[in-house]
């Protein structure tokens, strides 16, 4: 098995590879793919999809036929020809507005582009950001009724002191490529004692709630308290956050989330993650993937299908991936909730491969039929686009993108527009392009 040096984990700008100076776990021994038995949805506590958050209707027109066996030709398109971004990390349109491409820059700005030309700057909360490393604006995600309310929010880190942050911001009643630069509501407010694995990722979801992700709180290990704050239910690092951004009296805990009291803080939806630097929906299906930082040796990727019950354990820091990583702490994981995919870190064999997995989406387009039910992922450390090909609860192949791979430097997000289209987001070539038919 080739391992590369260790080079690239100086690159990582905002998702922290393997290593953080921990000790490594214990190697399983794993091949590239793993198949988990999973896929049920008996006893579900919380509704089913009713297509709102930007999924189309048909999530509740029962499940799709599987994707094709057969990867097609990819290819991409430069969203903008003649700009260069600042440090982009995520791409995406806002509802009721399939023409415009709004491009998140690390620094602390969101860009707009139309027609293929750089329009402005929509929102600008550079000022007093901690924008290093792992830090910046890293989240955004419009509200299901942006069109008419004009509600949005992002995810940043302020200093002075540390912390993660989830805020509403509103459109400009003057004019609508420009943000009122007034902040609204703070939904999250955590101070952080790291810089490093601080998640990001923030969308609304097919029932209407706003979920964001919250990695470990950083360093290595997640050596926080006596058992790490993934398994930890009374912070919310770690986990993936479930919101009701109209419940300020609730903390914005949505209902139906399932801790409460002494039980766990009311935010939290799953938990034991260690750095979700990217999550998605399924806009057909509902499902949830989310793909997770590993710590030394494995990257993974886990597939929480419509209707998984709240409340589930993706085992971090008893396990990284698969393998134990912290014995310790396995019998606080009975529940293990196992990842679809993992690999091991700069496996040249693995489709994406490196040390630091950047999450995308299952490709639900048009331009592309023979991709639809695919879903694309990558590495930052990889030149290259791993593809997944998930039906009825197991992997049926996963494989590389042909055509993706080598097309710009550091791959750190994906993004999807209003028709499901997939975009794909370079901070290192300060490019986005979108995925067309190679």
């Amino acid at each position: 098995m080739r391992r590369s040096t260790r080079w690239a984990c100086s690159l990582l700008l905002f998702a922290a590879c393997g290593g953080d100076d921990d000790a490594p776990g214990t190697d399983a021994g794993l091949d590239a793919t793993v198949v988990r038995d999973g896929g049920t949805t008996e006893d579900a506590d919380v509704p089913p999809p009713d297509g709102g958050g930007g999924t189309d209707a048909s999530v509740d027109a029962g499940p799709p036929a599987c994707p094709g066996e057969t990867l097609p030709m990819l290819g991409v398109e430069d969203i903008a020809p003649g700009v260069s971004f600042a440090a982009p990390i995520y791409a995406t349109v806002a509802p009721g507005d399939a023409d415009t491409i709004y491009v998140v820059e690390k620094p602390g700005r969101i860009v707009v582009v139309r027609d293929g030309e750089r329009v402005g700057t929509f929102l600008d909360v550079s000022g007093g950001l901690l924008a290093d490393g792992e830090q910046g604006l890293l989240g955004l995600a419009f509200h299901p009724g942006y069109a008419d309310n004009g509600r949005f929010f992002i995810f940043f880190t302020p200093g002075s002191p540390r912390r993660n942050v989830v805020a509403e911001y509103h459109r400009s009643d003057a004019d609508p490529d420009v943000a009122d630069p007034t902040e609204v509501a703070r939904l999250v407010e955590v101070n952080d004692s790291e810089s490093n694995h601080n998640g990001g990722m923030i969308a609304f979801g097919p029932d209407g709630f706003l979920y964001v992700a919250m990695g470990d709180e950083g360093g290595g290990g997640d050596r926080h308290g006596m058992f790490g704050n993934g398994l930890n239910l009374s912070t919310l690092f770690g986990a993936i956050l479930r919101l009701d951004v109209d419940a300020a009296g609730a903390d914005y805990a949505a209902a139906g989330n399932p801790f409460s009291g002494a039980e766990g803080l009311p935010q939290i939806y799953h938990y034991g993650v260690r750095n979700p630097w990217r999550f998605s929906f399924d806009r057909t299906t509902g499902d949830l993937w989310i793909a997770d930082v590993g710590q030394n040796v494995w990257e993974e990727i886990d597939v929480l299908p419509a209707g998984t019950p709240a409340g589930r354990n993706l085992g971090w820091a008893a396990y990284e991936g698969l393998s134990v990583h912290r014995a310790e702490l396995v019998d606080r994981v009975a529940d293990h909730y196992e990842p679809i995919v993992v690999y091991e870190h700069n496996d040249g064999s693995a489709p994406a491969g490196g040390v630091s997995i950047t999450g995308g989406y299952v490709y639900r387009g048009s331009a592309i039929p023979s991709l639809r039910g695919w879903y694309l992922y990558s590495d930052y450390a990889s030149p290259h686009v791993g593809a997944v090909r998930f039906c009825d609860g197991e992997v049926l192949s996963h494989e590389r993108a042909p055509g993706l791979s080598g097309r710009g430097s550091g791959l750190a997000s994906f993004g999807e527009d209003a028709n499901g289209e997939v975009f794909v987001v370079y901070i290192g070539d300060g490019k986005v392009y979108r995925i067309v038919p190679g």
